[in-house]
């Protein structure tokens, strides 16, 4: 069993613990450690049955041989983070879902996360520190950069490129030969049939309230 430590102690965190488990009922492969986290790391409190171990300062006293993931949904954090911590030469944990269907040919990088009932098609390439939540589906030849996010139920059609740092909101469609570029967000529900620029915000027509 290799040891792993979990960088954060919030929701997707706590969705990570499950992964593990999960991966582990198939086929032991992880023992937990605890959290690593800047804010609640003084209280060392349990969360979901595993310890907060400390905050980053707690690193430099982890055996080499520890494994790393980052429970980060948001791009820009998530590399800024990943910016501070290389430097301690910690091997990150790629986690996939047993559920997930990956194609024999796809590549995914170090350090992504691949969450339940997840659909990846033939010739994806997916980079590192990337996040697929729950029953998300990349088509065909798509490229995901490094750091992006596409949170529950995202739908990414063929030859798409998201580029580094782009966040896609839950139940978006990405229609087939677009590019989303660097950390754009796409807000839940969005259909993009169209490219998106770098930094851009691409948001649906919001709800309304109708009285009858």
């Amino acid at each position: 069993m290799k040891n792993i430590v979990i960088y954060g102690s919030g929701g997707m965190a706590r969705e990570i613990v499950e992964l593990i488990e999960d991966i582990n009922e198939v086929k032991p492969t992880w023992k937990i450690k605890g959290y690593i986290d800047d804010i609640k790391g003084a209280q060392q409190e349990a969360i979901n049955g595993y310890q907060v171990l400390g905050t980053k300062k707690l690193l430099k006293d982890l055996a080499p041989d520890t494994y790393m993931v980052l429970a980060i949904a948001d791009p820009s954090a998530k590399e800024k983070i990943h910016q501070t911590i290389k430097d301690y030469h910690f091997n990150f944990a790629t986690l996939i879902h047993p559920s997930a269907k990956v194609a024999k040919n796809a590549l995914v990088g170090e350090g992504s996360i691949i969450g339940i009932d997840c659909i990846i098609s033939v010739n994806v390439v997916i980079g590192s520190h990337v996040f697929l939540n729950m029953r998300s589906v990349v088509g065909h030849d798509t490229v995901i950069q490094d750091y992006a996010s596409c949170l529950v139920n995202c739908i990414i059609a063929g030859n798409v490129v998201i580029q580094e740092g782009a966040f896609l909101g839950s139940n978006c469609v990405i229609m087939e030969k677009k590019r989303i570029g660097q950390k754009a967000k796409i807000s839940m529900g969005s259909v993009v049939n169209f490219d998106v620029e770098d930094g851009v915000v691409v948001m649906s027509r919001p709800s309304k309230i109708m009285k009858f």
